[in-house]
């Protein structure tokens, strides 16, 4: 872990979205867009297949911390198109238990970057708090990785998955927004490693992303 708590990320946003002045809600027009920037935090549910010649072995990604924006246009009142992303996450590459046993606990580093087109339904009502559901496809951007074993390379595929979210918005009858939202991507990439060790394995990474911002819809 670098640092981030997924339940006090989740803390903060229940105090913010509970915390608000609530006012009269400003329903969203078809036409209308948003704009959205905050913190997202990915927690990978993350493994491997086994090295043939280490049984036992795998690797996985750890969590990381970012910032993260979305724009979205409203199709109708209740169903908006959107397209978010974030700056690089920067996880470290590790070993599972078997490969920490044998001393290979870091493997190295990797740029991330999902980006994601989703399909939103907004569940509008009169009250100030607005949940909402979406779902589309999400490229994930893997670059930049640097192993830090001596005589190792590594890559990881970029791949487009399949991404669902479930999130809530704090209307405060302006334009101004609160926001948080999960998102998860069924996310299955090949690693490919070469020097001393020379073989690909599948990873099954699967992140969780817990984003809390603010938003402006115009």
């Amino acid at each position: 872990m670098k640092g981030f708590s997924a339940t006090n990320l989740a803390s903060a946003a229940v105090v913010s979205l509970l915390g608000g002045a609530l006012a009269g809600p400003v329903q969203a027009g078809a036409g209308d867009f948003y704009v959205r920037a905050g913190v997202s935090a990915m927690d990978p549910d993350t493994g491997s297949e086994s090295f043939s010649t280490i049984p036992r072995s795998g690797v996985r990604l750890d969590s990381d911390v970012t910032l993260g924006g979305a724009l979205g246009w409203f199709v109708t009142e209740s169903v908006a198109l959107e397209v978010s992303s974030s700056l690089p996450y920067s996880p470290d590459l590790e070993g599972n238990q078997r490969l920490k046993d044998l001393g290979i606990g870091n493997i190295g580093d990797v740029k991330y970057v999902p980006t994601y087109l989703t399909m939103n339904f907004f569940f509008q009502d009169t009250s100030a708090v607005t949940p909402y559901l979406g779902a589309g496809v999400a490229f994930n951007k893997f670059y930049d990785e640097n192993a830090k074993l001596s005589g190792l390379d590594v890559n990881l595929d970029s791949t487009f998955d399949p991404t669902v979210l479930a999130g809530v918005e704090l209307d405060f009858g302006t334009p101004v927004l609160v926001n948080f939202d999960v998102r998860y991507t069924l996310l299955d990439t090949d690693a490919k490693f070469s020097g001393a060790i020379d073989e690909t394995v599948e990873m099954e990474i699967d992140p969780v992303v817990f984003t809390l911002g603010v938003g402006y819809r115009f």
